[in-house]
């Protein structure tokens, strides 16, 4: 199991929140029908958070 330091998941907090809100965007627009806005909210919230992995573990193999 890995386990992501407290400084880490501290810096990566902001995404999360990011993600979460283009989560929350995109529930809305499919809520609307609104197909395509859905999918560009679903694809900017799935960036974000795989920026977010990729930035964590960049910044944890550096420390090692």
């Amino acid at each position: 199991m890995v386990t992501v330091p407290a400084a880490a998941a501290v810096r990566t907090t902001p995404l999360l929140l990011v993600a979460v809100f283009f989560g929350a965007v995109s529930a809305f627009f499919a809520s609307q029908a609104l197909w395509p806005l859905t999918a560009l909210a679903v694809l900017v919230a799935v960036a974000v958070l795989a920026g977010g992995v990729w930035l964590a573990g960049r910044k944890g193999s550096r420390e090692l």
